[in-house]
């Protein structure tokens, strides 16, 4: 699994599942309070670990992520 993160602090894997997403936060560390689900889930970086996982993720543009997500663009789903 990949993990992807832009500057607004989102990050999401490919593969992309709801299920992988949730996986890739129990492998991060990161609590369940940061998913937001909805059109294009996700989870927020925690402020207080950014440069953290940030390290452990390849940095893409919103747009970029969002077309992981299968937004405008995308191949999530595909």
């Amino acid at each position: 699994m990949t993990y992807y993160s832009d500057d607004a602090r989102h990050l999401v894997c490919v593969p992309y599942t709801v299920e992988d997403l949730h996986l890739m936060a129990i492998q991060l560390g990161i609590k369940a309070c940061w998913f937001h689900g909805g059109r294009w889930p996700h989870y927020d970086i925690p402020k207080r670990r950014i440069e953290e996982i940030r390290s452990q993720t390849t940095r893409v543009t919103s747009k970029e992520l969002l077309a992981l997500c299968g937004g405008p663009g995308g191949r999530a789903g595909r």
